[in-house]
């Protein structure tokens, strides 16, 4: 997993933030065009899946959410951003279904150039996302929305509400205690977390279930850290509160595809997932520079170095990752890593145009 530490430091704040957006995309560098075909075959995968499995669940419980900016937000972070990531790993997995297995030999047996394999893959992705059962692919995106949008509620629906209050709230929603009526404000919020939290657990059953409690007890962990951060509670590793919602984002993501996944694409997917809450606070250091709650970044406990450490490692991990795997083809390995870079970049454009804000 990537380190959680950095250098302490003074607060970049006399960077502003038009500075540290061109200081973020210099660091990433550029996207290669000509791999565009596999993000595209999945985000195509994901977001059909998401009309399928998670907008029925808006329209009948949170209708407001499918209309401007919010819906722009909950798509982006479900689609192009939280469900990616399943189907990413498997391309660089010890243990990748068959689809994804015959492709990459395929591939690196005839030479193909990054653009062809691009190509290939988006191909493996469409007919992978096929063999799949629905229940995965129904989990893949349930869960990620379930991400995207706790975040979104504990922030943006509980105005005026005690930190308290608001992690009882949603400890009362996933445990089945609280059932908000017309009275509540957002209940329709409410209504849909909890009617997603059903929906993405349910058949769950045997190893599966085992795996599955980690990720619903690092849920748990995130509403206690945010109830913490809210109310002052010193966070004694500098990290201030992020690292539960680090580590609980990853467990659930990884759940519907830990078979293929293992240990060295899990600790990969934490480092992505702290690279992402890095930028973040980058971006967004203004905005929480005149707010209550402090940052890592606020409190220089991380800085440029650690924007630099975190993508460093995850670019790095992701050719490591397919090393691992028993690909040692150069143009495969370039592919992988353009392809990470591609997708990583199309985040962090939206996150500093404010689409994911």
């Amino acid at each position: 997993m990537v380190a959680a530490h950095s250098r302490p430091a003074a607060p970049p704040a006399f960077l502003p933030e038009a500075e540290r957006l061109r200081v973020l995309r210099a660091l990433m560098g550029e996207k290669d065009r000509a791999i565009a075909a596999f993000p595209q075959a999945i985000r195509a995968v994901t977001f059909r899946d998401h009309d399928r499995w998670v907008k029925p669940l808006f329209e009948r419980h949170w209708p407001d959410a499918l209309v401007g900016r919010t819906d722009r937000k909950l798509r982006f972070l479900t689609c192009n951003l939280y469900a990616t990531a399943p189907y990413t790993v498997l391309f660089s997995s010890p243990r990748p279904p068959l689809a994804v297995r015959a492709v990459r030999a395929l591939g690196v047996g005839l030479g193909l150039s990054p653009a062809a394999l691009a190509s290939g893959a988006g191909v493996a992705v469409r007919l992978c996302a096929a063999l799949l059962d629905d229940d995965t692919r129904r989990r893949i995106v349930q869960i990620a929305s379930f991400i995207a949008a706790v975040d979104h509620v504990f922030d943006h629906c509980m105005q005026g509400v005690s930190a308290d209050e608001r992690g009882r709230r949603l400890r009362a929603l996933i445990d089945g205690g609280w059932d908000p009526d017309d009275s509540v404000a957002h209940a329709g919020a409410f209504r849909f977390l909890r009617a997603l939290y059903l929906e993405m657990g349910a058949g769950i059953q045997g190893e599966d279930a085992e795996v599955y409690a980690i990720a619903t007890a690092r849920l748990r962990e995130f509403f206690e850290a945010e109830v913490k951060a809210m109310t002052g509670v010193r966070d004694p590793t500098g990290l201030e509160w992020r690292m539960p919602g680090v580590l609980g984002t990853i467990e659930g993501l990884v759940f519907p595809v830990w078979r293929y996944a293992g240990e060295q694409a899990r600790a990969w997917m934490y480092g992505v997932s702290l690279f992402v809450q890095v930028m973040d606070d980058w971006i967004d250091l203004d905005k929480d520079l005149h707010e209550v709650r402090p940052t890592p970044m606020t409190t220089g406990f991380w800085g440029e170095h650690a924007l630099e450490e975190t993508w460093r490692a995850t670019l790095d991990g992701i050719v490591a990752l397919a090393r691992a795997s028993g690909v040692e083809d150069e143009r495969y390995l370039d592919f992988v890593r353009e392809t990470y870079r591609f997708m990583a970049i199309e985040v962090a454009e939206a996150m500093g145009g404010g689409g994911a804000a």
